[in-house]
């Protein structure tokens, strides 16, 4: 489960406190091999209910109960984007993963995103359990279909697989912390492989992406150094967690490799969830978080006074600063102020008539969420008549919560951000419709396009004040001007990521037989 882990003995206890020995024997159970996949995905029963916790909810409650009353809750400054939490048994890493679950006790969460290692059935990317429910003896969990289709048809790595969660411990463990905790969230659990940190950055940002607009907790399930002596693990398991604080998971990679080649006596992994714990710090830095905070850390040792071989764990949560969020908000209405700007000097709108256009949105917005038609709107000024593309995005507290648009029209102007504006609050394929309740919280964002020019030259590409559309064939894909100065990209990267995150092109597509087409855009927002 490390990179380079290796083939040990352990005890039946040792193995209850990390790999889950009593999975691997209920394999061959008659109640589960009989059922096919479509009938399990319905409800996927607990495997370890009675092995790694209790199997009476009473008694599972109480111990849940007992682990959280005696965690001394952290100040942490900011919101928490996610957390990482061990998976072993209860009676061994039940306290250290209270201290990640106090955290985020009583949040408000729409979907919790599980990502765990698989300890027995060996995977080359991501399965994702992508329909039904999880139960555990305190009920069901249900999964969010949606999020975990986006996952599975966004071609970047995620996998349909329901058989390789079917007996897997290291997501349900978590489960009944979060049904204690928390209240009305689904899940997406997903299982990953052992896989390099360029394989878990591309899983983190698909993932990151697949969630935006949600209020949303990831969990990295993984336990830490497996059978070293006591000592060892804590000077081993201190220098791990030291590496997680710089958020860079090539770091934490290295980090892994170089402790692994000392050869230290019994040592077999630092991290028996590294690629969990990876992609889960790419996904939360890709939404916003900025720092690591560990909350606490100790051994099997700890636990059971067994210290000649022993299983380290750690709590740690991933956070964005409430600092960083009020910075983002300031940079990126001055970055849309320049935009403008930019994109003034050949077509421009004035005050009044963006005003105008945003008012057209809301109205359109209000009216098809009530279920009514599109208004009439009484439209006398002849820039707002013009034939030209818009997008409309929308956004809550700074995040995405849609976005559509069209590149060409031959409608005019505030017809074509009526519907646009109408199409991202309800038909947005990432995120689940606006609904009505909700519209008081959205802000709304309009570009203006300008007519495509086709690039011959790549110095023609002027970051911040060009927008790409690149197709080829039938495919193509497109990115606002905006989309440069937000995410800091060279004009390679921005061509780049266009063609494989947009268009699902080869990165280099753009180079060889793809067509890239420049605009500019007037972007304005209410909040100005």
């Amino acid at each position: 489960m490390g990179n380079l882990m290796r083939k040990r003995k352990s005890r039946f206890a040792i193995a209850l406190a990390t790999t889950g020995l009593a999975i691997l024997v209920a394999c061959s159970s008659s109640e589960t091999s009989g059922k096919s996949q479509k009938e399990v995905g319905k409800v996927r029963k607990p495997a370890v209910a009675g092995t790694f916790y209790p199997g009476q909810p009473s008694e599972l409650r109480e111990m849940i109960d007992g682990f959280l009353r005696r965690v001394t809750p952290a100040q942490t400054e900011g919101e928490v984007v996610g957390i990482v939490c061990p998976h072993a048994g209860y009676f061994y890493s039940g306290q250290a993963a209270a201290y990640s679950y106090t955290t985020v006790k009583n949040g408000v969460y729409d979907v919790v995103c599980l990502v765990g290692p698989s300890h027995g059935v060996y995977l080359d990317g991501a399965a994702v359990y992508s329909s039904g429910s999880f139960e555990t003896p305190l009920g069901s969990v249900a999964v969010d279909e949606k999020i975990a289709k986006a996952l599975t048809g966004s071609g970047r790595g995620f996998m349909e697989d329901t058989t390789s969660h079917l007996m897997e411990h290291s997501l349900e463990v978590q489960l009944p912390f979060l049904q204690t905790v928390l209240r009305d969230f689904k899940i997406v659990p997903i299982l990953i492989g052992n896989l390099p940190v360029s394989r878990c950055e591309e899983l983190g940002k698909a993932l990151a992406d697949c969630v935006r607009g949600e209020k949303v907790l990831l969990v990295a399930s993984s336990d830490l150094s497996h059978y070293p002596a006591y000592e060892d693990a804590n000077r081993v398991d201190n220098e791990t967690i030291r590496s997680w604080k710089s958020m860079n998971i090539e770091e934490i990679s290295s980090k892994e490799e170089e402790i692994l080649q000392r050869h230290i006596r019994n040592l077999s992994c630092t991290m028996c969830g590294s690629s969990a714990i990876m992609t889960v710090m790419a996904a939360a830095k890709a939404l916003g978080a900025d720092s690591v905070e560990i909350l606490k850390y100790m051994n099997s040792g700890d636990v059971s006074g067994d210290k000649s071989g022993v299983v380290g764990y750690a709590a740690a949560a991933f956070v964005k600063s409430s600092r960083k969020a009020e910075k983002e908000k300031t940079e990126k209405k001055g970055e849309m102020g320049k935009t403008e700007k930019k994109s003034e000097k050949e077509f421009s709108l004035a005050k009044a008539e963006k005003k105008k256009l945003l008012s057209i949105a809301r109205s359109s917005i209000q009216a098809i969420l009530s279920g009514k038609p599109l208004p009439k709107f009484d439209v006398t000024e002849p820039d707002l008549k013009t034939h030209a593309g818009a997008f409309v995005t929308l956004r809550r507290d700074g995040d995405l919560r849609g976005c559509i648009g069209r590149l060409v029209s031959d409608e005019p102007l505030y017809e074509v951000v009526s519907r646009m504006a109408a199409a991202a609050a309800t038909e947005d394929s990432r995120f689940r419709p606006v609904p009505l309740t909700e519209l008081g919280k959205i802000d709304i964002e309009i570009s203006v396009l300008s007519p495509l020019k086709k690039m011959s030259n790549l110095k023609e590409l002027e970051l911040g004040k060009h927008g790409i559309y690149i197709v080829r064939g039938m495919r193509s894909g497109c990115y606002l001007p905006q989309v440069a100065d937000e995410t800091g990209w060279s004009r390679d990267e921005f061509l780049s990521h266009c063609c494989a995150e947009k268009a699902g092109f080869e990165p280099d597509a753009w180079k060889r037989d793809a067509d890239v087409f420049l605009f500019t855009a007037v972007v304005f927002a209410e909040k100005e």
